[in-house]
Order: structure tokens, then C-alpha cells, then sequence
């Protein structure tokens, strides 16, 4: 039997004339049916965060196409609840410029995204190209279309989105996607102190060195590890972040 003509959510957090949206767009137009409803302006390291107390405007560019003046997650709420014709059948976020590996998932606002959609109940990706620029979104598009066309036909576990980072190779250059769990990273000290116009001292987040830590324990291959082969790693996410291990051991010690 033909699948139906799938309905698909597209957002990031590079704002909605991004080039790699729109890349992400004409790669996954063959798919099905898109709509776009992204932030009106970036809205980097914004992480899960909703626009509480303050009111949000909506710019119909099109009848697909949406800005939102919030952030990522809540440009996913308002598509489901108030834009989109009926619910989508997958939400893809991305694609983003710069890696959302390791920890850095827990700050990213396109990594957010998707876990919205998924605690939505709608099958997720957030995918990100690893580089500074130049950008070559269109291996990361690619490499979306395949896993977007994927997850209609097999779908994902429940509860369960996936983070895709695809290195900043030309298609025939990427190695296979490969499934990987979160590795672990360190930065230095990232706050520098400077002045403002009147001469005030104030401190602004800027780029210390940072480095991978390679986790000695881990029976599976890391994030980071894998894209420093070339190839495209995907992990796993869960919503329910109950450490279920500390939870068996607290229970054996809890005295309350």
C-alpha cells in the first residue's frame, strides 16, 4: 500500500531565512507536504526554553511558511496547535550551523526543538553540520532527506528523537551514518570580562579552548568520535531523563 503523502513541521534556530532551512526545505520537498515555522531572528543556545509573560507575534510569509518572534520551542507549540492543517507525521530541526554534540544538546535550541515535537508524541531529528563556514548544507540535507524518509516508513521508539551532526564533507566524501551515543566535552574558562559604552564592567560569554574527553568506560563509540572519521553520527535521545541506575542505588540508601 502507498504511504500517504506525509505532512512535514521544518524549524531551527538560525532564524527562518537561514540558508541551511531553506537547503533542508529542497531536499525534503520530494517527501511530503512542508511547512516552515521558525524564529523570526536567531536564537542560538536558547535551549528548551518558552516565552512566558510576554506575547508572540506570527509573520505569515506564505501560506507554508511562518516566523515566529519566540524561540524554537515555541515556534513547534504554535505550528502544532494553531498553524499546521492536522498534526505532522515527522518535525525536523535544523539545519544548524555549528556541532550539537556532546553536552551541548542541553543549550541548543534546535537539539530543543525536536525534543518538543517528541514530547508532543510526533517523531523528531534535530541534524547540524559541523563546521564555522563555509557551510556545505548540502550533504547535511541529504543525509536528512534519507532518515526523514526512514523514520515515515519504520518510525522511532516512543519517546525517543534522534540528534544528528553530519561533518562538513561533500557527499561522497561522508562516511556512513553511524548510531552513537553522547560523548563528553570540556571547555576552559568562556566568560570574558569587558566595558561597555559608558564604561561599565560586564561579562559576556566568548570561545576558550574546548576538548573532547574520551570515556574509557563506554562500550559504545561516542558522537565526536565518529564525526572526526568523517562519518555521520546519530544518537539516540530520550525525553524521561530519570538516571534509572542512581535511582536502584538511592532507594537502597534513602533513610527519609
Amino acid at each position: 500500500m502507498k504511504r500517504h503523502c506525509p505532512l512535514l513541521l521544518l524549524t531551527n534556530d538560525d532564524g527562518v531565512s537561514s540558508a541551511g532551512l531553506e537547503t533542508l526545505e529542497r531536499f525534503l520537498a520530494d517527501i511530503g507536504e512542508i511547512f516552515v515555522v521558525a524564529p523570526d531572528k536567531e536564537k542560538n543556545a536558547s535551549s528548551h526554553s518558552l516565552t512566558l509573560g510576554e506575547l508572540l507575534y506570527v509573520h505569515q510569509i506564505d501560506s507554508r511558511h511562518f516566523s515566529v518572534t519566540g524561540t524554537p520551542t515555541d515556534c513547534v507549540n504554535i505550528a502544532m496547535y494553531k498553524l499546521l492543517p492536522r498534526r505532522p507525521d515527522l518535525v525536523v530541526s535544523g539545519i544548524n550551523k555549528g556541532a550539537n554534540l556532546a553536552e551541548d544538546v542541553t543549550y541548543s535550541g534546535t537539539v530543543s526543538a525536536a525534543l518538543e515535537a517528541r514530547l508532543l508524541g510526533v517523531d523528531s531529528f534535530a541534524v547540524s553540520i559541523i563546521s564555522r563556514g563555509p557551510f556545505r548544507f548540502e550533504s547535511a540535507a541529504l543525509v536528512s532527506a534519507r532518515l526523514a524518509d526512514w523514520i515515515l516508513d519504520k518510525g522511532l521508539p516512543a519517546g525517543t528523537f534522534l540528534n544528528v551532526n553530519v561533518p562538513n564533507l561533500e557527499p561522497d566524501a561522508l562516511g556512513p551514518m553511524k548510531l552513537t551515543r553522547l560523548g563528553r566535552k570540556a571547555y576552559g574558562d568562556v566568560i570574558e570580562r569587558c566595558a561597555d559604552k559608558e564604561g561599565r564592567v560586564c561579562f559576556r560569554f566568548g570561545r576558550d579552548e574546548m576538548r573532547f574527553l574520551d570515556d574509557q568506560t563506554a562500550a559504545d563509540e561516542t558522537d565526536w568520535k565518529v564525526v572526526e572519521r568523517g562519518c555521520v553520527s546519530v544518537t539516540p535521545l530520550r525525553v524521561n531523563m530519570t538516571d534509572e541506575g542512581s535511582l536502584s542505588l538511592l532507594r537502597k540508601q534513602w533513610e527519609w
